[in-house]
């Protein structure tokens, strides 16, 4: 029997568009993150069907869904795109000089102790690779990263209709906590709820921050009233020492903090047990993983994304 041959009229493109409809299962959304019209992703699946003979996807109400002869060529055009593009990555680096460099984006709070301890596993792992570490806000990252400047970004989790063209794998949720420096005057005598508010100055997620909606109720729970007085600042060295040269309070996510409450170096306030609602201020914003949709990550990227999932799993498992 005569062995069939792959037909060369099978583009890259052909595999990339198959593969972006049946990860979004809309060819709109297909369409956002390859940077191409609707009409277009419409056109190319519609030639690779003609080219391979077969109906790849149903459309309907619930928008496009696999066929059965479509799941089982998308498992070898997944794999055909990924060896493509990792044989491209490694004939673009062949003639450079020096290890390959992961380039990481990561939002203040993950930088204190989220991306050490996750870097630190890899390293234990894979010794011989660089990498760098970009910090900025969730915004800043995720437009340098569609701009192709970071191979992978640790951040906060936006709406859908801002991630056009860009995967998010929830890794930890990361409430905001409110801590001051050891000795402070509300440690020896906590307010409460008939007291009048002592006013400190507080150091406060700036008002565009998700965290700021979590922060008035966290302060209505500790019975400290209507904050004021207060500094904005959404850099952590700056907070930590306000924080720990004064009676200043701040209003932080909690891992940006772990590592210094773990030693001592600042403590965590906590509401009174008696308090109405135990869900106050454990407001939590989601983090994770944010990467390119049609993003192929190396074998030594792909050994970070698992250290960073091994990381994240212990970090959910932990009784806060």
């Amino acid at each position: 029997m005569e062995k069939q041959i792959i037909d060369g009229r099978i583009k890259f493109r052909h595999l990339q568009c198959f593969l972006a409809v049946a990860q979004h299962a809309t060819l709109q959304k297909a369409a956002i993150s390859l940077s191409i019209s609707q009409p277009a992703v419409s056109k190319t699946i519609k030639e690779l069907e003609e080219i391979l003979k077969i109906r790849l996807f149903d459309r309907g109400r619930r928008g496009a869904e696999m066929t059965p002869e479509a799941e089982i060529f998308a498992t070898y055009a997944e794999a055909a795109v990924q060896a493509l593009q990792q044989a491209g990555n490694f004939m673009g680096s062949a003639g450079k000089l020096g290890n390959p460099v992961i380039r990481i984006g990561a939002t203040p709070a993950m930088t204190v102790s989220f991306a050490p301890q996750a870097l630190m596993l890899f390293r234990q792992r894979v010794p011989n690779i660089q990498v760098s570490i970009l910090t900025g806000t969730t915004g800043y990252l995720m437009d340098q990263l569609r701009e192709g400047e970071h191979d992978l970004v640790l951040c906060r989790h936006l709406d859908p209709e801002q991630m056009a063209g860009l995967s998010f794998e929830y890794l930890y949720a990361d409430p905001l906590v409110v801590v001051v420096r050891p000795g402070h005057p509300l440690l020896s005598s906590p307010l409460a709820a008939e007291d009048e508010p002592r006013r400190y100055t507080s150091i406060l997620p700036p008002k565009t921050s998700i965290n700021r909606r979590a922060a008035a109720p966290l302060a209505m729970a500790l019975n400290m009233g209507p904050l004021t007085d207060f500094v904005e600042s959404l850099s952590i060295s700056f907070g930590r020492t306000y924080t720990m040269s004064s009676d200043a309070i701040w209003f932080v996510p909690w891992g940006a903090v772990k590592l210094d409450v773990e030693q001592g170096a600042l403590i965590k306030l906590s509401p009174p047990t008696n308090s109405k609602d135990e869900s106050i201020g454990l407001m939590a914003r989601s983090t994770g993983l944010m990467m390119r949709s049609n993003f192929a990550p190396s074998s030594e990227t792909q050994l970070l994304i698992k250290a960073i999932r091994e990381c994240a799993l212990e970090r959910r498992t932990e009784v806060f």
